[in-house]
């Protein structure tokens, strides 16, 4: 049940995230503020270092898997993420790339040798739908003939082998905190890189309000990793990637409770797929 309740306090910490991102990124581009996400939980991991931090985890074969883990994410899927946001509608994009939880379950399944019981692939499917359905929308589909499919599937690919390669270094390198220190600092650096090439030049100041909305989310974000990779040292990548992915939900709920959102049918839809999804999983034996 610990492994459960850790990636449900990671859904929440990611889902309450897209709110104050949303406010932050009123005042910034998505890239500029990606950069400002990951400094910020760099900058806090490093507040804290003195409590984690051991010399001898530098020298492990863990540290090595989560500078590859960085940067596939968040780096390269924040990448192709950006990538088919900019190509078509959000909402399209965005239900591709909520495919992440059968991704994660194949890779671990293939590479781990996890297991998946009944209980847990209805829990994860049910998941999956349900956020597919609060991101779908009609609109922009016409585009998915073009590029876009290919970055939105890409990012999602990536997100759900976080999960695998995640749990792999952990088996190698059992500190949460520095596997989420190493692939966040990896990220940040290409994240500069790659804005410098896209371009031309560093990113500019964000504005006091922005910046404040966007430190809160990478302090939430900061947590959210611990406690994702908490569930990932602990329990199955097939049983912690769905529950993580059931972030949107807490997103929307959030907004609700907030007067940002207003319930509607489809809302609703979404919400009971995915909490019946997340309540076979944490039903399920493999905790």
């Amino acid at each position: 049940m610990t492994t459960f309740l850790l990636a449900l306090a990671a859904a929440i910490l990611f889902g309450v995230s897209g709110i104050t991102a949303k406010r932050g990124l009123a005042h910034a581009d998505a890239h500029t503020g990606s950069l400002v996400l990951l400094a910020t939980v760099v900058g806090i991991y490093l507040l804290c270092s003195p409590f984690w931090m051991q010399s001898s985890d530098w020298f492990s074969a863990g540290f090595w898997v989560f500078v590859l883990n960085g940067f596939l994410h968040p780096m390269l899927s924040m990448y192709f993420a950006l990538e088919a946001h900019a190509r078509a509608n959000p909402t399209v994009a965005a239900t591709f790339t909520s495919t992440a939880p059968l991704f994660a379950a194949i890779t671990a399944i293939l590479f781990l040798g996890e297991d998946i019981n009944l209980i847990i692939g209805v829990g994860t499917l049910l998941t999956v739908a349900g956020v597919m359905t609060l991101s779908w929308s009609p609109q922009g589909v016409t585009k998915l003939m073009r590029i876009t499919l290919l970055f939105a599937s890409g990012a999602a690919l990536i997100r759900g082998l976080n999960h695998t390669v995640g749990k792999w270094g952990l088996n190698l390198l059992p500190n949460v905190f520095m596997a989420g220190f190493v692939s966040f600092s990896v990220a940040l650096i290409g994240g500069l890189i790659l804005y410098r090439m896209r371009h031309g030049r560093m990113p500019a100041s964000v504005p006091k309000l922005g910046l404040h909305y966007l430190m809160a989310t990478g302090a939430l974000i900061a947590v959210a990793i611990v406690c994702m990779y908490g569930a990932l040292g602990l329990g199955k990548v097939v049983v912690v990637s769905p529950v993580v992915a059931s972030y949107p939900v807490f997103t929307l709920l959030t907004a609700l409770l907030i007067g940002q959102e207003r319930l509607s049918g489809k809302l609703a839809a979404g919400v009971m797929l995915v909490v019946g999804g997340v309540a076979a999983i944490s039903l399920s034996n493999s905790f």
